[in-house]
């Protein structure tokens, strides 16, 4: 079961404790239901190309999924696999316009932020992560470097809106982080390919 595997960042608790003391907790439901049907839809392109689930890691913007073997998959699947959250969210969007309901306003709000979120094309947003897979390995240092360029001047320039820049300066941390370990992440993949052979 693929259930068992998904899980909250930590950094999403002092956020749930807010919400909860200011009687918001049923926002923040719309929030996270909205979140785990985006990350579901990757599971499911990941399942449909034939990969596995490692762990799926629920952030505030999206999640964070781990795939076995993803960077070995076949260009056409990386891009399925990272297009298919905000597809998810795209028709869940459509089919809530069909009916009323309370908190319409709020739930059609969220879905649109995390549609707009996701589609930029930086990394780790899906936006970026099908980029990726378009451009090749060759360049992929140059479009991190850039990603940490571009979410660093977003956390400026929405300095206004104390959520989306505290999004923004998550996303830099982790891109940064990604940068320090990428030289390791490629012995690592080419270990898997068995380009390289440990003493």
């Amino acid at each position: 079961m693929y259930l068992n595997k998904i899980r909250l960042h930590p950094i999403l608790l002092p956020i749930i404790i807010y919400l909860i003391v200011t009687s918001q907790f049923a926002y923040y439901s719309i929030i996270f239901s909205s979140l785990l049907i985006h990350e579901l839809g990757h599971i499911v392109a990941a399942k449909w190309t034939g990969l596995k689930l490692e762990s799926c890691t629920i952030l505030p913007y999206g999640g964070e999924i781990k795939i076995k073997r993803l960077h070995h998959a076949p260009a056409h699947h990386q891009w399925l696999i990272a297009i298919a959250g905000p597809l998810s969210t795209a028709i869940l969007y459509l089919v809530a316009q069909l009916f009323e309901f309370p908190g319409q306003d709020f739930f059609n709000t969220v879905q649109l932020t995390i549609l707009a979120l996701n589609l930029l094309p930086i990394l780790p947003l899906d936006g970026g992560q099908a980029l990726k897979a378009i451009i090749g390995k060759r360049h992929q240092d140059t479009y991190l470097a850039l990603s940490i360029c571009v979410s660093t001047l977003l956390i400026l320039v929405s300095h206004d809106q104390l959520h989306l820049s505290f999004i923004f300066a998550f996303i830099t941390f982790q891109n940064i982080r990604t940068w320090q370990y990428r030289k390791y992440e490629e012995v690592f993949n080419k270990v898997l390919t068995k380009q390289l052979t440990l003493p």
